[in-house]
């Protein structure tokens, strides 16, 4: 079967199946699905869906959403076949026409008659309303069109005349680009930044050519082309940089924003550059100079702060005061602005993995920073990963055992099931099935909000991932032993807690009558339920819910009924307080603060939903002694494998190397003595002296010899 026939098939299972369950229409379902990859792949994130049609005005928009670190105000249309085994061509001219259904829905901005036509609970009020909110901040309209058809060439990005004045951008989703997204492992879209359409490329020195497969070149960036590339990539670009754009109320930022106004010959003087990295890149040589003309998956590691400075400082309104006169930004000539480049090319993606996050940590030391916030390699992901494949759980409703499957990195569901033959492929869907693949960015939007964070959980998936990495990363790195079999248990619960909630919550009569703010309401409800019990001294019970692989009735009918409140109140622009947009709202902390101090019923949970707050204390108490005993244990079994005759050894041996008080001679005698009825050696000292063995065996130590 074509491979890529076979994809369509898969998609549209996948959305039928998802429509079915939720009660919901195909094409919400196809929005669902394009929606979280691209938002975990950090392309498109935080939309809200918004299926507005006007026929009569020729007006159809699906979603919409407002990216303040770009101030880029995106539009989705959806063009979804609903048919499961013709892949169809996707035309320009369904293209065009998109793009004019988009346009003349933004051009009513202002038109009172039109807003007044549409209903309070209209989602298409909601997009305009947060157009008309962030329009005077926007410089760039971003018109994205997702679909399941496929263009015969590999067109990417089509020119769109401007909206409201404002630059255009129409980028095209189709089903060859999802499915290579789908299918690839790495965690973000790969893409190629071709210099040659705005120049011959940039000129470098080949620094370091390395038989490891590693080269880096030095060369100046001019500002005018970082600019061009961050115009057309954005975000994408920073992937792997710790720190996102501070904006000008940062003292560095305004800095480069006063010598781009004032001096901008010198910029390259004051400023530290840009470090950047890629799989590969193509060269040319021009009057015997190398020049990179093609950068595939650029990133730039370290430098982000400059490369947003330069290309923001020209789009803010303003001025700064000078000898001669007021310089407004806007006349910053960034043809004058020239920054220095270093440029590693990592070829390996494994290698390039550990290589970005290296060079990132290393170059920003000079700042504080959260090191390896999103790098699929840092032991805590390996360990989340290790126990999803071993840890079978409750078999729950359906009577059979399985296993969630972590995604720690981008496709590896699909790639190890597509390596199986037809009965193994049965029985890996059985083991694991495809409802209990989660991935980082999916871990981190349920563990905010069992840490009460939703107004984090609603800034978008990266952002949110970002979060929590600076905590949990942090908290793995200094008690590893917290985020074992027990952590994990407790975050398939919360996983479990999460995706009930919103299948409860969007198969509800009342949010069938009036849909939309699903995500919103979904993270809200639960982190408010949970402060409530907080407030009574218990908390929810996590083995319950891992016992049952399910909610019990008492605690879904609660959601439900809070999360009714919670949209009602979300909805309500008084009780936003003067915030325009609901889903702007829900990503500030005085949102969280409002909803916060609502009042939650209690009384219908049953007594098995909570669990007291110091018996919980109490477990994780046993449970840490427990785990204490069994490390005890362990070790004492690893000393004990070891002969009298052989601690006596490495302890001859060690004294041969240290002073005879020396630990490393001391303790190998203790381990003798012990093996011969004396005393035990203490936790401490038989954890030393299993490692005490390893090394005298790697210093040259034999006990055969």
């Amino acid at each position: 079967m074509d491979e890529l026939l076979e994809y369509h098939q898969e998609l549209f299972d996948l959305c039928s199946i998802g429509a079915e369950a939720n009660a919901t229409f195909p094409q919400e379902g196809f929005f669902e699905y394009a929606h979280e990859m691209l938002g975990d792949a950090g392309v498109l994130d935080n939309i809200e869906y918004c299926p507005y049609v006007n026929s009569r005005l020729g007006i159809k928009i699906d979603g919409y959403s407002w990216n303040e670190l770009e101030k880029v105000i995106n539009i989705i249309c959806i063009d979804y076949t609903n048919e499961r085994d013709i892949v169809e061509s996707l035309t320009n001219e369904t293209i065009r026409k998109a793009g004019q259904r988009v346009t003349r829905f933004i051009e009513k901005i202002g038109d009172g008659r039109f807003y007044e036509s549409l209903a309070s609970t209209d989602p298409g009020r909601d997009a305009l309303n947060l157009i008309s909110e962030f329009i005077d901040s926007a410089i760039k309209f971003r018109v994205v069109l997702m679909t399941d058809k496929t263009l015969s060439t590999r067109v990417k990005k089509i020119e769109m005349s401007a909206i409201l004045d404002l630059p255009t951008s129409l980028e095209i989703w189709d089903l060859d680009r999802l499915k290579l997204l789908d299918r690839s492992d790495s965690d973000f879209e790969e893409f190629n930044v071709d210099l040659t359409q705005w120049g011959s490329g940039v000129k470098v020195l080949p620094a370091n050519i390395s038989s490891t497969g590693v080269s880096t070149y030095l060369g100046v960036m001019p500002g005018a082309l970082l600019s061009e590339i961050y115009n057309e990539f954005g975000q994408r670009l920073l992937e792997s940089n710790v720190r996102t754009f501070l904006d000008f109320r940062a003292g560095t930022n305004r800095g480069m924003r006063k010598s781009l106004v004032q001096e901008p010959e010198n910029f390259f003087a004051y400023n530290n550059g840009i470090t950047v990295t890629a799989s590969d890149i193509k060269t040319e040589k021009h009057e015997g100079h190398v020049h990179v003309t093609e950068i595939e998956n650029m990133q730039i590691v370290n430098g982000g702060q400059t490369t947003a400075a330069i290309y923001f400082s020209p789009r803010e309104s303003g001025s700064i005061k000078g000898l001669n006169g007021d310089k407004r930004y806007k006349d910053i000539d960034l043809n004058k602005v020239f920054v220095q480049m270093k440029l590693t090319v990592v070829g390996d993606k494994q290698a390039s993995d550990v290589m970005k996050a290296n060079i990132a940590t290393f170059a920003n030391s000079q700042n504080s920073i959260q090191l390896s916030d999103l790098v699929s390699n840092h032991p805590f992901h390996l360990n989340v990963e290790s126990r999803s494949r071993s840890q079978l759980v409750p078999s729950g409703e359906d009577g059979i055992p399985t296993k969630w499957f972590y995604e720690r990195a981008r496709g590896q569901y699909n790639t190890q099931k597509r390596a199986l033959s037809g009965a193994q492929i049965r029985r890996f869907e059985m083991e694991y099935p495809k409802s209990q693949v989660f991935s980082k960015t999916d871990m981190a939007k349920y563990e905010n909000t069992w840490r009460m964070k939703p107004h984090v959980v609603k800034k978008g998936a990266q952002a949110n991932l970002k979060a929590l990495g600076s905590e949990i990363l942090a908290e793995f790195d200094s008690m590893p032993d917290k985020f074992g079999v027990n952590f994990y248990k407790d975050l398939v619960s919360k996983m479990i807690l999460f995706r009930y909630a919103d299948h409860a919550i969007k198969t509800s009569g009342w949010y069938k009558e009036n849909a939309g703010l699903k995500a919103e309401t979904v993270t809200y409800t639960l982190s408010l339920i949970r402060d409530a019990v907080l407030k009574k001294n218990r908390d929810l019970n996590l083995d319950l819910i891992y016992q049952n692989q399910s909610l019990s009735s008492p605690l879904l009918s609660l959601i439900v009924e809070v999360a009714r409140e919670v949209r009602t109140n979300i909805d309500d622009p008084e009780f936003r307080g003067g915030v325009a947009n609901p889903s702007e709202f829900c990503k500030s902390e005085k949102g969280w603060l409002k909803i916060k101090n609502m009042t939650v019923d209690l009384s219908r949970l049953s007594t098995e939903d909570t669990i007291n707050t110091q018996e919980k204390a109490e477990r994780k108490l046993k449970e840490k002694e427990l785990t204490k005993a069994s490390k005890s244990i362990s070790y004492i079994e690893q000393v004990m494998e070891v002969s009298e005759m052989e601690w006596s050894l490495i302890a001859k041996y060690n004294a041969s190397i240290y002073p005879p008080n020396h630990i490393n001679v001391g303790i190998p005698v203790r381990c003798a003595s012990f093996l011969k009825g004396g005393t035990i050696p203490s936790d401490k000292q038989l954890k030393i002296a299993i490692e005490i063995r390893k090394n005298a065996y790697s210093d040259g130590f034999d006990f055969l010899a």
